[in-house]
C-alpha cells in the first residue's frame, strides 16, 4: 500500500468519534508499528496533522482546529472539475447508505472536493438530488455493531452474532460474514455458521449484538 494511500486511510481512521487504536491502524494498514509511527509523525510534521494520542481510552483521533495555526492538508489528487463534481455526487449517495457509518469517512474528501470547485469557478447543479436511489433505509443496528459486521466481513473473520428469532427468543450463533446485501426490500447478511457448515441469510433488523470471536460480553 503506497504511502498516500495509508495516509488517507489513517486520517479517516482517526477522524471517527471513537478513533482507532495503534492495533488497529496496523491490522487496518497491514504494516508494521514503526511504519504507522512514521506515517503519524509525518501527519503531525508535514501535514499539520492535529493527531492527539488519548490516554485514557488508549487511541489516537484528530482533535477538532480551531482556526490557529498552520492548516491542516491531506496530499493531494488532481481531478478536473467535472471529474471531482461527479466523485462529489458519487460521494454524497454512498453516503446515504449509512451515513453514520459512513460519513466520518467521507466528510474530509467532500470538504476538499468541494472546496477545489470552488476555486475552479464550477457551478454546483445540485446533481445528486436530480438522481434517486430507491432503497430501504438502514435498519436500527447499532453502529458499533454495524462496523464489527463491517470488519468481519472485510477481514473473512469469524463474530459471534445475538440474534432475535421469529418467536421472540435471543440466540447466539458464531459464524463469518461472507456477503452484505442491500434490496429494495431489507437489508440482510449471508452468514457461514461455524456449527452447521451452511450459509445462512439473516435479517440485519434481527440482529441485536455483533461481537468479535473472542470478545467477552460482559
Amino acid at each position: 500500500m503506497e504511502r498516500s494511500v495509508r495516509i488517507t486511510r489513517i486520517n479517516a481512521l482517526l477522524s471517527r468519534p471513537q478513533g482507532a487504536t495503534l492495533a488497529q491502524l496496523i491490522d487496518e494498514l497491514g504494516v508494521s508499528r514503526a511504519t504507522v509511527n512514521r506515517d503519524l509523525q509525518l501527519m503531525r510534521d508535514q501535514m499539520n496533522a492535529p493527531v492527539v494520542w488519548d490516554r485514557l481510552r488508549e487511541v489516537y483521533h484528530l482533535a477538532p482546529q480551531t482556526g490557529a495555526g498552520p492548516a491542516y492538508m491531506l496530499p493531494g489528487r488532481w481531478f478536473t472539475p467535472a471529474q471531482a463534481y461527479a466523485f462529489l455526487t458519487l460521494n454524497n449517495m454512498v453516503e446515504k447508505i449509512a451515513p453514520e457509518l459512513l460519513g466520518p469517512f467521507l466528510d474530509p474528501m467532500r470538504g476538499s472536493l468541494k472546496q477545489m470547485l470552488y476555486e475552479a469557478g464550477f457551478e454546483l447543479y445540485g446533481l445528486d438530488r436530480k438522481i434517486e436511489i430507491d432503497m430501504p433505509a438502514m435498519p436500527a443496528i447499532n453502529d458499533l455493531d454495524f462496523e464489527n459486521l463491517a470488519d468481519a466481513l472485510l477481514h473473512e473473520r469469524p463474530a459471534r452474532f445475538v440474534v432475535l428469532s421469529a418467536s421472540g427468543l435471543e440466540h447466539e450463533q458464531m459464524g463469518t460474514p461472507v456477503k452484505l446485501r442491500i434490496t429494495p426490500g431489507a437489508w440482510s447478511a449471508d452468514i457461514r455458521d461455524h456449527a452447521t457448515r451452511k450459509t445462512v441469510t439473516v435479517n440485519l433488523s434481527t440482529i441485536l449484538r455483533v461481537m468479535a470471536a473472542g470478545e467477552r460480553d460482559d
